[in-house]
């Protein structure tokens, strides 16, 4: 996937699970902690990927020690997700846009990510949002002029906050596909349905 136009990933991977009651970042799949497939899918796309930490940083760090990419740790993460969103935006390079996406949606194909980065190429001025059931969210390509926008982002509310005031266009996303993990009967439907795309 070309990157001619700066884009770089935020990989979110910086809660407590608290509703699961251990850190979905280092459930396994295949072999693998959640955080590393999430990981890989992204630097499929861009070699410029940023994982933003905070609970269990070590240990999520070191399950993707061996992958190419840059890990910044947000010592405030338990703020929630809006505050751990704008410290990764605080660390970035020089972008155009950036592409926001949890950690703990393994089943979303790696096709989603190409439309997203594709129709943002297409309509640079516009947030590309996923748009499954009746919402839409994350992951999702926010343009240059929004950053400022993410920068002031706090607590537990996140991206999804400037699609509620700002003209967007969307992709559509199977609602399975989209499925996060905060419980252990996501988890258990999650691993379910990732057996039969493996």
């Amino acid at each position: 996937m070309p990157t001619s136009h700066q884009l770089n990933i935020l990989v979110m991977a910086a809660g407590t699970s608290s509703r699961l009651g251990q850190p979905k970042q280092l459930l396994e799949l295949n072999g693998h902690t959640l955080l590393w497939h999430a990981a890989t899918q992204a630097l499929e796309l861009t070699p410029h990927v940023t994982v933003v930490l905070g609970h269990q940083s070590d240990q999520c760090r070191d399950s993707i020690k061996d992958l190419p990419l840059k890990t910044v740790v947000n010592a405030n993460y338990k703020e929630g997700l809006g505050n751990s969103i704008a410290y990764g935006v605080s660390t970035l390079d020089e972008s155009n846009c950036v592409l926001i996406m949890l950690c703990d949606q393994p089943l979303i194909p790696q096709s989603h990510y190409e439309a997203l980065i594709q129709t943002s190429k297409e309509n640079p001025e516009l947030i590309i949002a996923s748009h499954y059931g009746k919402k839409s969210g994350v992951p999702a390509v926010f343009p240059k002029q929004y950053l400022p926008s993410l920068l002031k982002l706090q607590g537990d509310k996140g991206a999804k906050v400037l699609l509620e005031t700002n003209i967007y266009q969307y992709i559509p996303l199977t609602h399975n596909y989209s499925k996060d993990i905060d419980t252990h009967e996501d988890w258990e439907a999650v691993v379910t349905l990732y057996s039969y795309h493996i």
